[in-house]
């Protein structure tokens, strides 16, 4: 069982990936075959986008699934089928970078690294990487994203149609769904990019009916009995087949005929008499119990139904064409219909309402057992285990922001009911914190309330946050009043904390030395260098490696400020080897050990790869949406800019780090942002505004492409065969003619201007 449960899930970092979603479904060997179709299909590989959208129950997954098995084999297939817990950006894109990496290695790469972060922009950070690694397949690749109604986020559809606009031609994107998706087809049908098949094309013909109904299931049916059958059902796929099951082995088929209505929702509710209920008890059970799951495996199924050799049930279900659809070529892991599933819910909870709480709870179990804890908790909240829910929820929160799900995270605290809150909350110091990192600023206060108001409060520790909600409280009022901008608000609270924390050596006075340390470092870090360091010596490595390499690379910083630039250079490298080996490196916290690492590059007099490492730096933080570490990046890539004679550049990455946080030149003193504009000679200078009038040279286009792929400007300059000191200043000529203070900025105007 546990040797199944590693064939299910594929790690990728602390985000698990469910690999029968990665799985073209199989296809059955009695099944009546559609040439015509898949035919149609192939066809419309000349446009960018095929839509097959009809009713359920109409045939969209098999038919595209028919294609992919009977495809030729210079056309590659990457399969991902979705349903309502992928309606989330992150989880979404990984998905189709996992299946695109699947059957194109290395075609994703650069997305798939980008991916790792809990907060990144999918439109300006992962699809261009995306793209611009799809550009280099030779092959056709079809990505085929099945069930696609059940995508809700707007987000995804406006991501997904930037990348159907700018995908190779060797890329084809093949949607199924229920509904027409927010895509601008018309747009797309009028210049000939969609090829399209509905329910009109999907409808069984006269003869593929014959075909299913007396080949496959062997009925044997009279010409006449056929045209009653397709004059009632109009060749609808899934009524075809429950007609089927309802006529096998029935001497009255006339009756049945003749009783068989016309409409499809009355045929749904009128079979399930005649399929369901004809079949033998256990199997009924059996069906009843097991449908609240979304993927059906024996152990699972054991575990639900309460029984023994439920993978045999599935094969024997399969095998009787009683809508079980095999999801891996082992054939250990099944679905039911949709249609069939949505039959056996309604019925459920119209006959056994009582069951399903226990049913929920049951999977939750199982799931838990196997390391599935998303959908593990999505059936404890469902179940009413909100109690189990919340320790979960509160022990792993962490684990969950860090692997890219942040809003589901947010989602189930906010399922919760109030009194949970109350019981458990750590919960909404969580979700105040979740909601900073997102840049949901105006939703942290109304949290932090919540926390220490909740009658259990003063009793509750704060698990990694403080010994008391009362300090986990001050705490992330310290931080969120960074992230506001306000330095002097942000010490006050932290000093705050730090008095709740008396108890000298342990985590909980060295975690918040650690948080009074940051809010110092930008006024005072001389002060904050002890309260680091009292953090890297009291609190070992371990789940809250980000505090610890954060911390590191401020004091990296602060060596190199103070010119003991070979210390800083070894703590800086130390910081981001910790970084990487938590897979962080595109983490909002990680800007700190490219500003360190820059500061290092900048004293040894290594201009180039001090711009580099601090624009790397502005990007993360511009990720996170905290306004002080944002500023402090952009005065130090202005500091750099100066020294590199780029007055321009210089002034406007200064301006942008005022326009952050107006007091720059008090808060962040360790970057003599004074001195800097002293040298510019025009303190008060304003930022340079969109200069998008003044055309760009075919030159400055062609390294503005290569800007979005994440190339080093030495690498791009080895792309075009230019030197790199060209390619800077093709740069800095963007830069100026965009309003932009950096390449990333860069990139995002000319992509809001069409250029991209």
């Amino acid at each position: 069982m546990r040797e199944m449960s590693r064939d299910l899930v594929a790690a990728d970092e602390r985000f698990v990936l469910i690999r029968t979603k990665l799985s073209v479904p199989e296809v059955p060997a009695r099944r009546v075959p559609r040439p015509r179709l898949v035919r149609a299909l192939g066809q419309g590989l000349g446009a960018k986008l095929t839509l097959v959208c009809a009713s359920t129950g109409s045939g969209k997954t098999s038919v595209l699934a028919e294609w992919a098995q009977t495809a030729a084999g210079d056309v590659r297939f990457a399969w991902v089928s979705l349903d309502g817990g992928d309606s989330e950006p992150l989880r979404f894109w990984r998905y189709v970078v996992a299946a695109i990496g699947s059957v194109a290695p290395g075609a994703a790469a650069a997305a798939a690294r980008r991916l790792t972060a809990p907060v990144v922009s999918i439109p300006e950070e992962v699809l261009p990487l995306l793209v611009n690694d799809l550009a280099g397949l030779e092959q056709r690749l079809v990505l085929v994203l099945d069930d696609y109604h059940t995508i809700t986020d707007a987000g995804i559809h406006a991501e997904l149609r930037q990348l159907i606009e700018r995908m190779p031609r060797a890329v084809h994107v093949a949607l199924a769904s229920q509904v027409d998706p927010p895509l601008r087809l018309g747009r797309m049908r009028a210049m000939g990019e969609l090829a399209e098949l509905r329910d009109r094309e999907l409808r069984f013909s006269d003869e593929e009916a014959a075909t299913l109904l007396n080949r496959v299931h062997g009925l044997d049916l009279s010409a006449a009995e056929l045209a009653v059958l397709q004059a009632r059902i109009e060749g609808w796929a899934a009524g075809l087949n429950l007609a089927a099951l309802s006529l096998a082995g029935r001497q009255d088929r006339g009756r049945v005929l003749d009783e068989l209505p016309a409409e499809e929702r009355f045929l749904v509710d009128y079979l399930w008499d005649e399929v369901v209920l004809a079949q033998p008890r256990d199997v009924r059970q059996f069906l009843m119990h097991t449908a609240i799951l979304t993927r059906l495996t024996g152990p699972l199924c054991d575990a639900v139904a309460q029984r023994e050799e439920s993978d045999l049930m599935l094969r024997e279900l399969e095998r009787a064409n009683l809508f079980v659809v095999a999801l891996d070529p082992a054939h250990e892991w099944f679905r039911y219909h949709h249609l069939f599933r949505e039959l056996l819910l309604r019925q459920l909870r119209r006959f056994a309402p009582e069951l399903i709480p226990d049913l929920h709870r049951r999977a939750s179990a199982w799931l838990a057992e196997h390391g599935l804890m998303v959908d593990a908790i999505d059936h404890a909240i469902t179940a009413g285990d909100v109690h189990y829910a919340a320790d979960e929820i509160e022990r792993r929160w962490l684990e969950f922001y860090s692997s890219g799900q942040a809003t589901t995270l947010l989602g189930w605290i906010d399922r919760l009911p109030a009194e949970t809150i109350d019981a458990h909350p750590v919960l909404a110091l969580v979700r105040a914190g979740v909601a900073r990192a997102l840049g949901r600023l105006d939703e942290v206060e109304e949290w932090l309330a919540r926390a220490e108001s909740a009658p259990a409060s003063a009793d509750t520790p704060a698990r990694g946050l403080g010994s008391s909600i009362a300090s986990g409280v001050a705490l992330a009022r310290s931080m969120h009043r960074l992230a506001l901008g306000d330095g002097p608000g942000a010490v006050s609270w932290a000093r705050k904390a730090l008095a709740l924390e008396p108890d000298v050596g342990f985590a909980e006075h060295a975690t918040a030395s650690y948080f009074l340390g940051i809010a110092l470092f930008y006024s005072d870090p001389d002060e904050a260098e002890p309260l680091l360091r009292n953090y890297l010596a009291v609190v070992p490595s371990g789940e809250h490696d980000v505090r610890r390499y954060y911390a590191m690379a401020l004091l990296a910083e602060h060596h190199a400020i103070r010119g003991e630039v070979d210390a800083a250079e070894q703590l800086a490298r130390k910081a981001l080897q910790v970084a990487q080996a938590n897979g962080l490196a595109e983490h909002p916290p990680t800007e700190q050990v490219h500003v360190a690492i820059g500061t290092t590059h900048l004293a040894r007099g290594r201009l180039d790869l001090a711009e580099e490492e601090l624009e790397r730096a502005v990007t993360l933080a511009r990720r996170g949406g905290d306004r002080v570490e944002h500023a402090h990046a952009l005065a130090w890539l202005a500091r750099v800019r100066s020294a590199q004679r780029d007055p321009t550049g210089a002034r406007d990455a200064l301006q942008r780090a005022r326009e952050l946080v107006p007091d720059a030149g008090r808060s962040i003193l360790q970057i003599p942002v004074h001195a800097v504009e002293q040298q510019l000679d025009q303190p008060t200078r304003p930022r340079a505004t969109n200069q998008s009038d003044q055309p760009l040279t075919d030159a400055e286009l062609r390294v503005l492409r290569l800007l979005q792929s994440g190339l080093s400007y030495r690498e791009i300059a080895a792309e075009l065969f230019l030197s790199h000191n060209t390619v800077r200043t093709h740069t800095r000529h963007l830069r100026t003619k965009l309003g932009a203070t950096s390449r990333a900025e860069a990139v995002t105007r000319a992509r809001e201007l069409g250029l991209l």
